[in-house]
């Protein structure tokens, strides 16, 4: 692929990607001031989708097929570069995507009898968590892309999905750190 057409590919796959997440926010942020949500019901639903997620990545398998047309091309491409570490990254992720459902409905069933505990969401407080989002997730998409499309070989991305676990696991714990600061911080003023 042409570098000019991969960075193009690449560009849309960022707007994609942003649209799809700020969209998911205001659907989400619309649906908890029309509704009354308690934790536990978010939790659930939240378990829900992302177990679908997981067993539809499992049903469909090595599949490039995609809803939304840039992610096929990706999947295509990545699929082509990557070889066998595509295939080991899609079956961890299916797998990781199943454990955290099995979390949220551990949460949900954890707040399934606290009535008080209605989900809220402050205006000030969602935009911080929302930037802090968007930036993480741009910038381990920047990673990957850098990773994946400056390698020459397979060989050069021998161990790939093991390292960006790693890599994705302490961004996650310190977004989690981060979120929980800034909530801190946010309640104590």
């Amino acid at each position: 692929m042409e570098s000019k057409e991969l960075s193009n590919m690449r560009l849309k796959q960022v707007a994609v990607t942003n649209g799809l997440i700020l969209a998911l926010i205001i659907i989400l942020f619309t649906a908890i001031n029309v509704f009354t949500v308690k934790f536990a019901h978010f939790f659930f639903v939240l378990g829900f989708l992302i177990l679908f997620q997981s067993i539809f990545g499992f049903i469909k398998g090595d599949s490039t097929k995609s809803f939304i047309p840039i992610f096929e091309k990706v999947t295509i491409y990545e699929k082509q570069k990557m070889k066998n570490e595509w295939y080991k990254e899609r079956k961890g992720g299916n797998v990781w995507r199943l454990i955290l459902s099995g979390f949220m409905f551990f949460q949900s069933y954890m707040y399934r009898n606290l009535t008080e505990q209605i989900f809220e969401i402050d205006l000030i407080f969602l935009f911080i968590m929302v930037f802090f989002l968007l930036v993480f997730v741009n910038v381990s998409m920047i990673m990957r892309f850098r990773r994946i499309d400056r390698s020459a070989s397979e060989l050069d991305l021998k161990g790939y999905t093991k390292e960006s676990n790693l890599i994705g696991g302490a961004i996650g714990i310190l977004f989690a750190l981060v979120v929980f600061i800034i909530a801190i911080i946010y309640i104590i003023s």
